[in-house]
C-alpha cells in the first residue's frame, strides 16, 4: 500500500475521482462508518445507471435495516461521494475493468491504496431506469457499421424496416457481454465466425469488442461464398476495422492460423456444418463456444424409438424432436470435453424458429474420473433411446472423442 495523491479537502484518492468522471467505475463501495452508531449509515454502495439516455449513478444508502438510493449525474456524483468520504467513512472499493482498487484512512490522516486484479473486469453492464430498452448499441446514437449495413441512417435513427435485425443484434451481443468473463483478459482475442454470410453479427462482435469494451481482436469471418466474403472485407476495409478479416473457405476444413481460439461462434450453419464448427472449436481449445443450429436432418433420418413411435409417426413432431435431439447430443459432448453447456432461446421465435443458442464455457479444470464417466454415460444413453447409430459430431471429433469415452469406460470397469 503506498499514499495516493488526494482531492485537497475531502483526501479522496484522485484515481477514485477520475473513474467516477470518465464513467470507468463498474461499482464503489464506501465502508467501514467513523460513527459507529447504528442509526448512521452503514455502508454506500454505487453503481452506473442508463435514466433517459443520461449516464448517471445510483448510490444505495444502507442506514440500519433500510437501503435508500440516490440517482446523481456524474458531477454530481463526485461532489456527493467526496462529501461523504470526507465525513462519515474510513474505508472504500473501487472496481474498474482494468483493476480493483482498496483504499483507506490512516492514522497519520492519509490515504493508502492498494491495486489488485479486477474481479469485476467483465460485461458491461447500464441498468435503465425508464421504459426505454437500453440496448449495447444504443438507437439515436450513429454507429459507422450499422450505416454501412443499412440498419441506421447517418444521424443514427433505426430505419423502420430494419427494426428487427436492430433488436437482434443487440440480443445477440447481450449474450456475448454475458461471456465477456470467462473470455481471456489481457491480450488481443482470438475469435472465428463460422458461416458468417453476410456478416451484420461479426461486425457486431467487432463493435463490442474494440469500440464498447477497447480490446483488441482478431477476428475471422469464414464462408464459402466468395462473393460474399470480398463483400464483407470491402465493408471491414471501408469501416477501418482492424483485426477483421475475412477468408473464403470450408468450415470442415478450417485451421485457425494461431492454432487457438478464445470465442467460436457459428450462427445457422447448416446441418452437420454446425457439427464441423463445433469440433474445430474443440480442437482451438476455444474458450467459449456459441452456436446457433440450423436444418439438421442427420438424426432425422436415423431417429427410431419405440418408446415414443406416437411422437415420431408425425412428420413435423419427428422433424421436432430430431432436431431437440440432435442439439442435445451435441450438448453432452461438449460437457464430456469439460463445457459447462446452456441451451438456451436466442431470439424471440417470432423472428425465426431457428432460436436455440448452444453457450458452451471451458471449465477451469478437467472433469474428475466420476464425472467424465457419467457425462459419457448420459451421451451414450440419449443415442441408446433414440435408436441413434452414428452422429456427425462424435465422427468428426474421431479419435479424440474415443480416447475419452474408453478412458471413462476403462475407470467405469475398474
Amino acid at each position: 500500500m503506498k499514499p495516493q495523491p488526494s482531492h485537497p479537502e475531502s483526501g479522496l484518492p484522485a484515481l477514485v475521482t477520475e473513474a467516477l468522471e470518465t464513467v470507468n467505475c463498474i461499482q464503489m463501495v464506501l465502508s467501514k462508518p467513523i460513527n459507529k452508531k447504528a442509526t448512521a449509515r452503514r455502508k454506500v454502495t454505487l453503481r452506473p445507471v442508463m435514466i433517459r439516455d443520461k449516464q448517471h449513478y445510483q448510490l444505495a444508502f444502507t442506514r440500519g435495516q433500510q437501503e435508500v438510493h440516490e440517482n446523481l449525474l456524474p458531477c454530481e456524483t463526485i461532489q456527493r461521494v467526496e462529501q461523504l468520504w470526507a465525513d462519515l467513512f474510513q474505508e472504500g472499493y473501487l472496481f474498474t475493468r482494468e483493476a480493483d482498487y482498496h483504499f483507506q484512512k490512516t492514522k497519520q490522516g492519509t490515504v493508502q491504496l492498494k491495486k489488485h486484479a479486477p474481479t469485476k473486469a467483465q460485461p458491461v453492464k447500464v441498468e435503465a431506469h425508464n421504459r426505454t430498452k437500453q440496448y449495447l448499441i444504443p438507437e439515436g446514437v450513429p454507429c459507422r457499421f450499422l450505416e454501412e449495413i443499412g440498419v441506421m441512417t447517418q444521424s443514427g435513427k433505426v430505419k423502420s424496416s430494419q427494426y428487427r435485425k436492430f433488436r437482434q443484434i443487440n440480443r445477440y451481443l447481450e449474450f456475448i457481454n454475458d461471456i465477456v468473463a470467462a473470455l481471456p483478459q489481457t491480450d488481443v482475442l482470438r475469435i472465428t465466425d463460422f458461416g458468417c454470410g453476410k456478416s451484420y453479427l461479426t461486425f457486431a462482435t467487432h463493435h463490442f469488442f474494440t469500440s464498447i469494451l477497447q480490446r483488441e481482436v482478431s477476428i475471422t469471418g469464414l464462408d464459402l461464398k466468395r462473393s460474399v466474403v470480398e463483400h464483407c472485407q470491402q465493408i471491414a476495409e471501408n469501416l477501418d476495422c482492424r483485426g477483421l478479416t475475412f477468408q473464403t473457405g470450408d468450415i470442415s476444413t478450417y485451421q485457425s492460423r494461431e492454432g487457438e481460439c478464445d470465442l467460436s461462434i457459428s450462427l445457422h450453419a447448416c446441418d452437420t456444418a454446425t457439427d464441423a464448427a463445433l469440433a474445430s472449436a474443440l480442437e482451438a481449445n476455444a474458450s467459449v463456444i456459441m452456436a446457433v443450429p440450423c436444418c439438421q436432418n442427420e438424426i432425422y433420418h436415423q431417429i427410431n424409438s419405440q418408446s415414443a413411435e406416437g411422437l415420431l409417426k408425425h412428420g413435423i413432431l419427428k422433424e421436432k424432436t430430431a432436431a431437440l435431439v440432435t442439439d442435445a447430443l451435441r450438448a453432452q459432448i461438449l460437457e464430456i470435453f469439460g463445457y459447462r453447456t446452456q441451451v438456451i432461446e436466442f431470439i424471440e421465435t417470432q423472428h425465426t424458429p431457428k432460436n436455440l443458442l448452444i453457450k458452451a464455457v471451458k471449465r477451469p479444470a478437467p472433469l474428475s474420473e466420476s464425472e467424465l464417466r457419467e457425462a459419457v454415460q448420459e451421451y451414450q444413453s440419449l443415442k441408446t433411446q433414440f435408436g441413434i447409430p452414428a452422429f456427425a459430431l462424435e465422427r468428426t471429433l474421431g479419435d479424440r472423442f474415443r480416447e475419452l469415452s474408453q478412458s471413462s469406460g476403462k475407470e467405469s470397469a475398474g
